[in-house]
């Protein structure tokens, strides 16, 4: 009788945290007893995937790992799977950086095991079919993929070939659905085995050939732990001795593939695990769901942080392959950005997409160490340059200058990234209010020098945390009149309706960006045939880039009237206040992050009324599907009193400066 082999994988290039502290902690409480049941009982085969950080630990602070892992390499009882160096998102990155994350992990097995890899294991089970090529010039001769991905009536518990563009590469799916509970018992777990092994030969044209089968159990940290808290894999072991005549066996992939030759043909055009896919229908963005197979780029049109992350990635790739003034910059400044292509940082798979505000902020700190490298080499050139930087088919206006990095968006002409070359992050990065979530709708798109006009009630609202309601021009999209990038000047105008009154009014909001900030010019036009009477409000929000474990970092908030200056409490808004006629005639606000050494400060032309509020955004965590402190954003708002009459307007500026302050010795 044909034979079905079992294959446990340890799989950690899912890790939350790439943190030694976390490497240490599965050591002690997964890898340590682990390697020691394997080392004991000769015949119970396991598999493991790395990351390369992970596995740089243990080879510097547990070399008694290594060698155990050596030692059962040799004896053919384990294997170690490849993968990309720092679980990069593979079919996201460039084919060179592909190539690069491969051979860096395989390069370091190597080293480190003595056996380079012949498997992949991929962050989030990412697919495309592009990867063939990236696999054969690695050398590497299969890949493990979620069954999810295969069609049902291909699932026939062997493996299969895909060949694209005259290359080829073999897929070995795991099946999520064998994994065995705790209170499962061995014999239970093997017969479900057999059960649904049987019931598909009979279904099976290779059934007559009889070849051997294979089932590939992926299991995460969590999994591996529950299992041997209670032994469970001792008493599987043991079942197995004492079972002569059971089809089963445990086994290494690498080992099965050298016993069985029959593959079943099989094209997988995309795919990604079960987990991403629930993930993108589950997202509330998404209101038209279908049931049909999502992908990676689905997932990040759902969640538009993890895309704008992905966005700066490819942007810095492009600068830094074109970067050609000194090799060793260029190289050091590539390592930075490998790091940055972490793939918990653009996706975090183990607790859902909102949970991963820290791993993308430091990625974000990554990419600005990789261009600081680069701009250090004497002759670096401020810039503003014009080009689809988001990948939606409209351009954007990315400024590349001393001490920040920044692109401005025709969707409210607004500022949607802001870098600050402190290695602070980017703060920006900004979630919006969604009803389910936090009672009420923003309808518009978080950033820094956000447009609206709202009458007293809507101000009112507003400033109760409630919808902005008709904000008019922080909903739609700026027009380009004139833009130069020698001058460094943009100048976008907007045509708006506003409904309350039925009244046109227009926008003209020019940028004049400097090495330290920029200055915004509004000119707003009454186009209708009465008076208008309104607020005009300019709206910044501010992410907390230090944000940890639901500790949030607030900022400092100074606002000055002539020789008076007020400090806001931190973690309160600021009605009380606007009430008590403070705040209503402010000439300069100052923003600051003692934390990250910087200050942020808006100087108007015009007195102004001044409003301040910090915004807790909580979100679902997968695990616990519980809604949990996720990100922070404070928002920082200046308003006018505007009294245009019919085919007037008025002018409004701002200048905004980026500025370094001393750090907290406390941080």
């Amino acid at each position: 009788m044909n034979s079905i082999y079992v294959c446990f994988n340890f799989s950690s290039v899912s890790l939350y945290s790439d943190t030694p502290e976390e490497y240490e902690r599965i050591y002690q409480t997964v890898y340590k007893p682990l390697a020691r049941f394997l080392y004991s009982h000769p015949h119970f085969k396991f598999s493991f995937s790395f990351n390369g950080p992970q596995l740089v630990y243990y080879k510097k602070k547990r070399n008694e790992f290594i060698t155990i892992l050596k030692q059962l390499v040799e004896r053919n009882q384990i294997e170690i799977i490849g993968g990309g160096y720092h679980s990069p998102v593979l079919p996201l990155l460039f084919p060179v950086d592909r190539n690069t994350q491969i051979d860096m992990l395989s390069t370091e097995i190597r080293q480190t095991i003595g056996k380079r890899p012949r498997g992949i294991s991929m962050f989030g089970d990412i697919w495309d079919s592009s990867l063939v090529n990236n696999l054969q010039t690695c050398g590497i001769e299969y890949a493990i993929l979620d069954s999810y991905s295969i069609p049902e009536n291909k699932r026939k518990f062997l493996y299969y070939i895909m060949n694209d563009l005259g290359k080829s590469v073999q897929l070995f799916p795991f099946y999520n659905d064998f994994i065995p509970e705790p209170d499962m018992s061995a014999d239970v777990f093997l017969r479900n085995i057999i059960k649904a092994v049987e019931k598909n030969e009979k279904q099976n044209e290779y059934f007559q050939i009889n070849p051997d089968k294979i089932v590939v159990l992926n299991l995460n940290y969590e999994q591996i732990k529950k299992l041997m808290d209670i032994k469970w894999f001792e008493q599987l072991d043991a079942f197995l001795i004492s079972s002569v005549s059971c089809r089963i066996k445990t086994g290494i992939i690498d080992e099965y593939r050298k016993n069985q030759p029959i593959k079943t043909p099989s094209y997988i055009p995309v795919a990604m695990n079960n987990t991403l896919n629930e993930w993108t229908c589950y997202s509330l963005s998404n209101r038209n769901k279908n049931s049909f197979p999502s992908n990676v780029f689905d997932f990040m049109d759902n969640y538009e942080l993890s895309k704008n992350l992905y966005n700066h990635i490819t942007y810095m790739t492009i600068v830094i392959n074109q970067y050609k003034n000194d090799k060793m910059r260029k190289k050091a400044a590539r390592e930075k950005l490998l790091e940055a292509q972490n793939g918990n940082a653009i996706l975090c798979t183990l607790k859902g997409p909102y949970t991963n505000t820290k791993l993308r902020q430091d990625a974000y700190r990554s990419l600005i160490t990789a261009d600081k490298f680069l701009r250090d080499d004497g002759k670096f050139t401020e810039s503003v340059i014009r080009f689809d930087y988001t990948n939606d088919g409209i351009n954007e206006y990315v400024c590349r200058m001393q001490s920040y990095f920044a692109y401005i968006s025709l969707l409210g002409g607004a500022v949607h990234e802001l870098d600050v070359m402190k290695n602070c992050g980017n703060y920006a990065d900004n979630l919006s209010r969604i009803f389910e979530y936090d009672g009420c709708e923003d309808d518009y798109k978080r950033g820094l020098l956000i447009d609206h006009l709202f009458d007293n009630d809507q101000y009112t609202r507003y400033k109760n945390g409630e919808s902005a309601g008709d904000g008019v021009f922080s909903r739609i999209y700026y027009k380009e009149v004139k833009f130069s990038s020698g001058k460094q000047e943009l100048l976008l105008q907007a045509e708006a309706e506003y409904k309350p009154t039925h009244q046109n009014v227009s926008l003209k909001k020019k940028y004049i960006f400097n090495s330290n900030g920029m200055t915004v010019q509004y000119i707003i036009k009454n186009e209708s045939d009465k008076p208008m009477h309104l607020k005009f409000a300019v709206e910044s929000n501010f992410a907390d880039v230090n944000f940890e474990n639901k500790d949030i970092n607030y900022l400092d908030i100074e606002a000055a009237d002539g020789e008076q200056l007020y400090t806001l409490e931190q973690k309160k808004a600021s009605p009380l206040m606007n009430i008590a006629d403070k705040l209503k005639t402010i000439e300069a606000v100052r923003l600051t992050d003692s934390t990250k050494g910087v200050a942020f400060s808006f100087e108007p032309n015009e007195k102004c009324e001044y409003f301040y509020s910090p915004m807790l955004f909580r979100r679902p965590d997968f695990q616990t599907n519980q809604l949990t402190l996720s990100s922070v954003a404070f928002v920082s708002t200046l308003i006018w009193d505007i009294d245009i009459e019919s085919g007037k307007e008025t002018e409004k500026t701002i200048n905004f400066s980026i500025t370094s302050v001393k750090k907290d010795k406390k941080n």
